[in-house]
């Protein structure tokens, strides 16, 4: 019992396993359930030297029947298949489940080092499938980590593999980790502890500030060694290579993982989320599709966290959940496994506000229609006409580095679970260092849709620094709630994918940065919030104010910061509108 408990435990903690233990509503399912069922566990070679714990759930049938396939680094060496419910209702109806442990986890042999060998270790188990006589047809699936050992091996697959179906992971490993050379640490720093196989010294998780002392140290790049106890190799190159143009992510298993999308041959649903912290590279795994493979594939987004909850709810969602991700898997592989049914083109786009799945052709499409919004200075206002842009206008404030502003809501966090995706904002001037303003009420419905960019004009006495800005929806009762946020730093000023550039302190530069893509309508008689500041933690590394990369700092400084907001400085919101 205590066994199953701690399993129980550790699923329910990490959400994005909830596809691999929840059960289906039997209902809904396409078939009854018609075959019994028998498990196999087994340490075997699949072909490469390395013996690898593989669990199978299997209908007991005389006939060759598909199998479904999931690899995977969390569960713990004394999980058991029998416990997890979801499996059992595929193979009740006919296809089997195969769920391999990844090298060096839940008793596979070999050391785990994250991601190095899913790409050999995943087409060896591919590969020994295909040679079974008793399968008849293979689909991939998974979530977060698991949807990567899916893309890593989708352009050489054997012929028997007819279908996938990943959710929430990106195929430019560097978009996941990086804006503009600040590093999502909620997300990877915090990864990188919990995850971990060396022998460290894990700290307690404060549920209200997790890992907040180590994301704040310096320089990060000890961190490991001085707080942890143990150097993490992959951590360390994660964290120092800051330019997209670094070598490290053009080589190796970033190189090959990126290259794979327009080599997809097989039908694919991809699973993004507009509050999940892969919504960029997940997305762009699929625009990157050859034609022939999009036009029988699918993209669904919905408005959830990389944990499936929807966010945010302060619109009173009643149709969010009428896509169901596990129901959606299970009828995709009957359909083409079972059934053998020809794959179909579907891009499905939750519209946030509207209450609505939207059925589109392709998502996110640029537009030329923009609402945009100018920044005065005196009186602190939004304009729509830069007309009323006055001469010589500016606003300054402080950024202090050891005070950053702390995220409330965001796109890319995850460990800060009480702060993730679309939460209520604090009231505005609530901070001396976040410059707010304010739209009047919208005399009519705007849906935002697609890229919120941003064009700013600043000067600063330090010689790098960030500016964020963050976009919320504003309701009658002066409650807001945070729709997109974009940062910059002056080292990747206009080019946050190019090599980092110098600044000289004083001098006024142009920044031109932009928000990942929504779909959201913002109602009639509600206004827009627009809140601009340098600091945004721990959804990214705190800027030191120090050029250089982030990691290597030792130390911070304060930056005295100039927005200008004039007729010759125009700097300005465009909210592209539907």
């Amino acid at each position: 019992m205590k066994k199953l408990i701690s399993i129980l435990f550790f699923l329910l903690a990490y959400a994005p396993l909830r596809a691999q233990y929840s059960k289906l509503d039997e209902s809904l399912l396409p078939a009854p359930a018609t075959y019994s069922v028998h498990y196999v566990d087994t340490l075997m070679d699949f072909g490469n030297g390395i013996k690898m714990r593989t669990q199978m759930c299997l209908p007991q049938t005389d006939k060759p029947f598909p199998v479904v396939v999931v690899r995977i680094p969390y569960f713990p060496e004394n999980f058991k298949l029998e416990r997890m419910p979801s499996y059992r209702q595929y193979a009740e109806r006919g296809m089997g489940y195969v769920v391999q442990h990844c090298r060096g986890t839940g008793g596979s042999e070999g050391q785990y080092q994250p991601n190095i060998y899913e790409r050999e270790d995943g087409l060896a188990l591919a590969n020994w499938l295909n040679a079974q006589p008793w399968v008849s047809g293979i689909g991939l699936t998974g979530t977060s980590y698991m949807g990567l050992t899916c893309w890593i091996i989708a352009d050489v697959l054997p012929e028997k593999v007819k279908c996938i179906h990943l959710h929430h992971y990106g195929v430019d490993r560097h978009l996941s980790a990086y804006n503009s050379g600040l590093f999502r640490q909620d997300i990877l720093t915090a990864w990188s502890i919990d995850n971990a196989k060396e022998p460290i010294n894990k700290p307690k998780k404060d549920p209200e500030a997790p890992y907040y002392t180590e994301e704040r140290y310096m320089p990060q790049e000890t961190m490991d060694v001085d707080l942890l106890g143990h150097e993490l190799t992959w951590y360390r190159d994660w964290i120092t290579h800051t330019d997209y143009t670094d070598p490290y992510w053009h080589q190796g298993v970033w190189e090959t993982l990126r290259s794979i999308p327009p080599k997809i041959k097989v039908p694919i649903t991809v699973v993004a989320g507009h509050f999940d912290h892969h919504n960029e590279g997940t997305i762009l795994g699929y625009t990157l599709l050859p034609p022939e493979t999009k036009a029988k594939s699918r993209l669904i987004v919905g408005s959830w966290n990389h944990s499936f909850v929807t966010t945010p709810t302060v619109h009173n969602p009643q149709h969010d959940k009428e896509v169901n991700i596990d129901l959606d898997c299970f009828n995709y592989m009957y359909s083409l496994l079972v059934k053998g049914e020809e794959p179909k083109h579907e891009v499905l786009v939750y519209e946030i506000g509207e209450d609505r799945w939207q059925h589109l052709e392709d998502w996110p499409v640029d537009t030329e229609k923009n609402l945009t919004y100018y920044f005065q200075a005196h009186p602190q206002q939004l304009a729509q006409d830069a007309r009323q842009l006055k001469k010589n206008a500016v606003l300054e404030f402080t950024y202090n580095p050891d005070d950053p502003v702390i995220s409330v809501g965001g796109e890319t966090l995850f460990t800060s679970e009480k702060t993730r995706g679309s939460m209520q904002q604090p009231e505005m001037g609530y901070r001396d260092d976040v410059l707010s303003y304010l739209s009047e009420p919208l005399e009519n419905d705007v849906t935002i849709d697609g890229k919120i960019k941003a064009v700013m004009y600043m000067s600063t006495d330090v010689d790098d620094t960030s500016l964020t800005f963050k976009v919320s929806e504003v309701f009658p009762d002066g409650t807001a709630y945070n729709i997109r946020s974009g940062i910059t730093t002056l080292a990747y000023r206009n080019n946050r994918l190019g090599a980092r550039q110098t600044y000289m302190p004083g001098e006024i530069v142009e920044l031109n940065f932009e928000a990942l893509p929504i779909l959201w309508k913002v109602k009639k008689g509600n206004r827009i919030r627009i809140d601009i500041t340098s600091s945004n933690f721990p959804e990214y590394s705190i800027h030191s104010n120090y050029a250089g990369v982030w990691s290597k700092q030792t130390r911070n400084r304060v930056a005295h910061q100039k927005i200008y907001m004039d007729a010759s400085h125009p700097s300005r919101i465009m909210i592209p509108m539907k």
